[in-house]
This record gives C-alpha cells, structure tokens and sequence, in this order.
C-alpha cells in the first residue's frame, strides 16, 4: 500500500503545510491519497489502515491519535488558492474530521469543489511516491521534495530567500547559518540520495554579502506519464 503513487495539483503545493510535523505531513498525504483513489468525498479509515499508509506503525495508539488531533487543527488553516492573474480565490480543503476511538476509524469530508485538485492527471502535475515522502526524516525535506518534484524535468529550481523561509516555514530567529545547518544540511543528505547531483547555489545581491535567494540544481528527470498513458492506451 505505501508504494501508491499520490498525484496533486501545483497549487497545492504552494498552500504551506505551516507547522506540520514529519509525522503530520504524512497522515495528510495519506489521506489525500486514499481520497483520491476511491474517488469519494468523505472516507472512513481504519486506523490501522493509516497507520501503515503513513509508515506510523511504530507509534503507539495514543501518540496516533495524537497526531490525528494536531493535523485536524491544522487542516482547518489549509486552502487551495486558485489565481487569475491578479484575482484570486482560497477555499478549504477540508470540510469534515471525525475521529473515532471507539471503532478506531477516522472520517474526513472534502470539499467536492475541489476534487479535481486530488484526482485531475492533466500536463501540469506532481507525482511522487508516498514511501519516499514517509521515509523522509527532515519535515524541511518533506516539504522541500514536494517543490523540487515539481522541476523534475528542468533540474533546476530558484526561489527567494523570503518565499523559502515561508513555504518551508523556516522561524524568523534563524540566521543564515541555522538555515545551512538545520535546514539545507538535511535536504542535501535526505533528497541528494533522490534527486541525482543535487546542489544548492546560494545567490547574493549585486555588490552584496547578503543572500538573496536559492538555486536547485540536479539531474532532470523525464516527464511522468498521464494514466491512460500508462496503461497503454
């Protein structure tokens, strides 16, 4: 079950999963994933069920529903922007979260205006395997692996020091210095094993010391497949 591919909208990956933990981010990529294979708007899972999908087996029950309780707060903050040029519009993903200790099910609702986000396959799209996402032990990698695979066939990838610090929601205190350490340390050594020659360049101003923004290099990668594609037709 964890080798299942989990296949988004672009936009998606620009609403910041703003303090999610590792183990967070997993429960919620999780239950994307289950969503959009059954093609439902809400869904009951058994916990064991999630717990396998979420490579969580290892916590026990009551640190489970723990994290179920912290991601249903955090659900509650995350939109999908949809943008027209100067014109936008944010709506919620998520529109019910009911946990069930009793018959050890959770139940999520999601917004049916927005299935297309979960299971549109189209030209614009990011796919990644929920293992790699699990296995991932940095949650700045986590994050950062979904950004990245969206460059896949370019291998190249620049952002803002301003824009890193959000999408990555990096704390304000952090100098350059903890950001090498605690940040771009653990991207280079989990996603350079991933993205084949990863390097990271980091750019000044003009005339300048101060760093101005990021550049993501690596091997490019041949363009997923559509599904029909896939399956041959």
């Amino acid at each position: 079950m964890s080798d299942e591919a989990v296949v988004h909208q672009n936009e998606m990956n620009l609403a910041p999963l703003r303090q999610f933990t590792s183990a967070e981010i997993d429960v919620f990529f999780s239950l994307c994933n289950k969503l959009r294979e059954q093609d439902v708007n809400e869904l009951t899972i058994p916990f064991e069920e999630l717990r396998l999908l979420s490579e969580e087996a290892r916590y026990s029950q009551k640190r489970f529903v723990q994290d179920l309780k912290f991601v249903y707060d955090k659900l509650l903050d995350l939109t999908y922007t949809e943008r027209d040029n100067l014109s936008f519009k944010k709506v919620v993903l998520f529109t019910g979260y009911k946990v069930d200790v009793t018959t050890e099910t959770l139940t999520v609702r999601f917004n049916p205006n927005l299935k297309h986000v979960l299971d549109d396959i189209i030209s614009n799209f990011t796919q990644y395997e929920l293992k790699v996402m699990t296995n991932l032990k940095s949650v700045y990698s986590k994050n950062m692996y979904r950004l990245l695979k969206q460059h896949a066939e370019t291998g190249y990838f620049k952002i803002t020091i301003s824009d890193f610090r959000e999408q990555l929601d990096i704390p304000e205190s952090y100098r350059m210095t903890h950001i090498n350490q605690k940040v771009l340390t653990p991207i280079i050594k989990e996603l350079g094993l991933i993205f084949t020659n990863l390097n990271i360049n980091k750019v000044k101003v003009e005339k300048g010391r101060k760093i101005e923004s990021l550049e993501f290099t690596f091997n490019p990668k041949k363009k997923y497949l559509s599904m029909n594609s896939r399956n041959g037709d």
